[in-house]
């Protein structure tokens, strides 16, 4: 599950990013990137709740959202889109991560532990 906690975060820093740009006198680009973030810690604290599993995999709908609105909302991209544009492809990377990677594979976890060699 670490995947889901750098997820939160990545959505931590999207919601300190407009004060560390200096962009947050514009109220679109504030409440933007801190409904954003919201968005991305809700379906990766969902992830854990075993029925839910697979929500972190919306994340991935959210972070092509990121990249195509940092990409053309402003021609050149603003450093403060240029920081959508590196999250989104961050956190597209980050989504594919499944929640048990740390762990062996099922099929060998069915076995119980031995401390022998064979």
């Amino acid at each position: 599950m670490w995947g889901r906690v750098i997820e939160i975060m990545t959505a931590v820093w999207l919601a300190a990013s407009p004060f560390v740009f200096g962009v947050q006198a514009d109220p679109t680009l504030l409440w933007a990137d801190l409904g954003v973030a919201l968005l991305i810690c809700v379906l990766s604290a969902l992830s854990y709740w075993p029925p839910t599993r697979h929500a972190h995999l919306l994340i991935l709908l959210v972070s092509i959202g990121l990249i195509v609105w940092g990409r053309f909302a402003v021609l050149p991209p603003t450093p403060a889109h240029q920081n959508h544009i590196f999250v989104g492809i961050f956190l597209s990377m980050m989504a594919l991560i499944p929640n048990e990677a740390s762990l062996p594979p099922r099929a060998w976890r069915k076995f119980p532990a031995s401390d022998e060699c064979p």
